[in-house]
């Protein structure tokens, strides 16, 4: 019978170690806004956009290295996601983001980060999308995006007024 009474106790611990496990997982996962993010894509990673399919033809981020798997079919599809370049994993708002890379990390990913805010960030920042089938990406003000003359989304600086 005192058993019984320590289910409650029991219970209690179980889901608080659960809950903790989950929040210390996020918590080392690196959120990057949405500049880096472009940055990081640019200079190679792959960004993993885990928004559902009829999400992404609404509106999807126009970057080059990208591939789309829903958070739903994810952990059928790990074969798809490479172990050996930088992820940036996206979505939405960052929260569906968050939990796929906790899925990678539990399968042995190691190097990728979430973009924070997800695509709401992103349009914030008036960075590239493809709406309707259409890029909203401006033309590089210059051959090379890496000049001092551009901002990191490749747009023009504006020149300082004296």
């Amino acid at each position: 019978m005192k058993y019984l009474k320590l289910l409650p106790l029991f219970a209690f611990a179980f889901l608080f170690g659960t809950i903790s496990a989950q929040a210390q997982e996020s918590a080392s996962l690196e959120q990057v806004g949405p500049i880096k993010a472009t940055l990081m894509v640019r200079n190679g990673a792959l960004m993993v956009d885990v928004r559902e399919k009829d999400e992404v033809a609404e509106l999807a981020y126009d970057v080059e290295n990208i591939i789309n798997i829903p958070l739903s079919e994810l952990e059928s599809r790990l074969s798809e996601i490479p172990k050996d370049k930088q992820l940036v994993m996206a979505c939405r708002s960052g929260n569906r983001s968050r939990q796929a890379a906790n899925i990678l990390i539990k399968n042995g990913y190691t190097n990728l980060v979430n973009l924070e805010g997800g695509m709401l960030a992103w349009q914030e920042k008036n960075l590239a999308v493809i709406q309707g089938g259409k890029s909203t990406k401006k033309a590089a003000c210059c051959a090379d995006p890496k000049s001092k003359n551009c901002n990191p989304d490749g747009t023009c600086k504006t020149p300082a007024k004296g």
